[in-house]
């Protein structure tokens, strides 16, 4: 009889939700999803679904060993790099296939005024005092901040901290980013925003603040993407079912009777 190969997905993004729904549209694989639980109620993947970390690369690998995963797909963010780093290790150490599935990251166009940062704290110090800041790089990354006593700082996010846990130069803003740059730009104007501080994401659902700060000649200090070394990058759903199949495709066993 056939045997499906189990597939871990490593999910958390609107593109990885994609891929488990075209992986489980082949019916080749068996498939398990996982999430890392910082998302407050995340929409449903049609695959089996863990939450939660794996206890570093070691608990990675007794999971996938527990588990017999035949390949990995790490689709997370692009900026996840301790959970993608442990996920290096854990397939290197089992000689397991792993595939890192990532969307293109923005590219620079005329017109662009972008200073290139490896880290948030790289980024501050392109900014000159007493600038009021739109940071874009997620409110969970944005105690660095509190560096920058001179600069005002507006942060979107869905959950507005509490008055104890909030920075004391910030703003913040409820809601997502808006596909719409006319409506960022919008935005931008009122806030009276000098400069944006954004991480290179990719995909078009958040680049409508790219594109605002552009038509603006607002100037952007650019987290870079942290690298990932090992498995094979893939960039689209056609690319990752390709390299899954010539990885581990379907595997045949025998039905033994007593």
């Amino acid at each position: 009889m056939l045997k499906k190969p189990k597939v871990l997905v490593l999910a958390g993004t609107k593109d990885a939700r994609k891929l488990v729904e075209a992986l489980a549209a082949t019916s080749e694989y068996e498939l398990i999803a996982s999430l890392a639980g910082v998302t407050q109620n995340p929409a449903d993947l049609i695959a089996p679904t863990r939450t939660g970390g794996f206890g570093g690369a070691g608990g990675l690998v007794e999971f996938l060993q527990t588990q017999n995963i035949a390949a990995v797909i790490n689709a997370t963010h692009p900026y996840a790099a301790q959970m993608s780093q442990n996920v290096v290790e854990a397939t290197t150490r089992l000689s397991l296939p792993l595939i890192r599935f990532e969307r293109m990251p923005w590219k620079q166009e005329t017109g662009d005024n972008w200073q290139f940062a490896e880290t948030i704290e790289a980024a501050l110090k392109f900014i000159p005092s007493e600038k009021k800041v739109f940071f874009a790089a997620s409110s969970k990354v944005a105690v660095p901040l509190k560096k920058r006593p001179d600069l005002t700082f507006i942060i979107r996010t869905l959950n507005i901290p509490t008055q104890t846990n909030a920075l004391k130069n910030a703003n913040y803003i409820e809601g997502l980013p808006n596909k719409d740059w006319q409506a960022e730009a919008k935005l931008f104007q009122e806030l009276q925003v000098d400069w944006l501080i954004s991480k290179n994401s990719g995909g078009s659902t958040s680049y409508g603040k790219i594109k605002a700060a552009r038509e603006l000649g607002l100037p952007v200090a650019m987290i870079k993407r942290p690298e990932h070394n090992g498995g094979v990058k893939c960039s689209s759903i056609d690319e990752v079912l390709n390299i899954l199949q010539m990885c581990v495709g379907t595997e045949q066993t025998t039905s033994i009777s007593s």
